[in-house]
């Protein structure tokens, strides 16, 4: 746990970026407790901006911004330009936001674009359960036929 502080302390970008890698609550709970309060801004600044810059790690960098934002939540409530501090963070969650909608309707639109791509290949399948069965059907009733005019 020492070496994870060290490496929220340090301006060492590459200890940091080790540090961050670390998933497990426990253990960012405790790296985090022992972060002095000096530091809490300036590293909600840097997990902000390197959401930010890669979107992809934000699931794996919002346990490090919760946890800091829930183990010094009375500092970061009584610091006086907390709003400003933060405004990197309330843009980015605005952005997040903003794109959610647009994103959730592009998904329906690509989920209803396949089902009606699987639903034309399903009629135009030349070998389909059905069609085979009817061609059986029709077989072997021409079969019959054929059994029946030999009868006669």
């Amino acid at each position: 746990v020492s070496t994870q502080s060290t490496g929220l302390t340090a301006q060492d970008h590459a200890l940091l970026e080790e540090v961050l890698h670390y998933k497990k609550p426990v253990t960012v709970e405790k790296t985090l407790s022992r972060l002095p309060l000096t530091h809490v801004i300036p590293l909600i600044q840097s997990i902000t901006e390197k959401i930010d810059s890669k979107p992809s790690r934000g699931s794996e960098l919002t346990i490090w911004l919760r946890q800091v934002m829930i183990t010094h939540r009375s500092y970061l409530l009584s610091s006086p330009d907390i709003a400003a501090n933060l405004q990197p963070l309330y843009r980015l969650i605005d952005m997040q936001l903003n794109n959610y909608p647009k994103l959730i309707k592009l998904q329906g639109k690509l989920e209803l674009l396949l089902q009606e791509r699987r639903s034309s290949e399903d009629d135009c399948s030349p070998l389909s359960p059905v069609s085979m069965e009817e061609n059986e059907g029709e077989e072997q009733e021409e079969d019959d036929d054929d059994l029946e005019s030999e009868d006669e």
